[in-house]
């Protein structure tokens, strides 16, 4: 259960403006669709099950986070540190992870169909079983089989 309610949530943000702090909170479930969490730090935070469609996570803190389930369609998380997230079986359609650091972030089973990943790091990060089609954009260079293929996978 999350610790803390939406409206809860949105007053934090009012009052530290750019300087939300949320590492390791539970906001397991909540609805912070829209929110604009531009630089917080969520750090460890349990977001599980949550809803962040069209929310603003650029140069946030997300490294260890759980994301298992959530549904980031539309989100930006531009610059965004995702290092060792759990990001498995997320909605990530039509996210936008420009320069993101993915480094060994379980994505296994997330939708990235027409998700923007032009310059992320997804060195070590597990990609098996991803949703991918024509409109995915990857770093240069990134070839999705080697990739897996390199991790032991098939």
């Amino acid at each position: 259960m999350a610790e803390l309610t939406r409206k809860e949530v949105i007053q934090i943000i009012a009052t530290a403006g750019r300087q939300v702090k949320l590492a390791g909170v539970d906001l397991s479930g909540l609805d912070l669709s829209e929110l604009n969490l531009y630089g917080a730090d969520l750090m460890n935070a349990k977001l599980g099950g949550c809803n962040l469609r069209r929310a603003r996570l650029s140069k946030a803190e997300l490294s260890w986070a759980d994301l298992r389930l959530a549904n980031l369609e539309l989100v930006y998380l531009h610059q965004a540190s995702l290092i060792g997230a759990d990001l498995s079986g997320a909605n990530l359609q039509k996210s936008v992870l420009l320069k993101a650091n993915l480094m060994g972030a379980n994505l296994q089973g997330a939708d990235l169909r027409g998700a923007l990943l032009a310059d992320a790091d997804l060195s070590g990060a597990q990609l098996a079983s991803v949703y991918t089609d024509e409109r995915t954009e990857w770093p240069a260079g990134f070839d999705l089989k080697r990739h897996e293929r390199a991790r032991g996978g098939k």
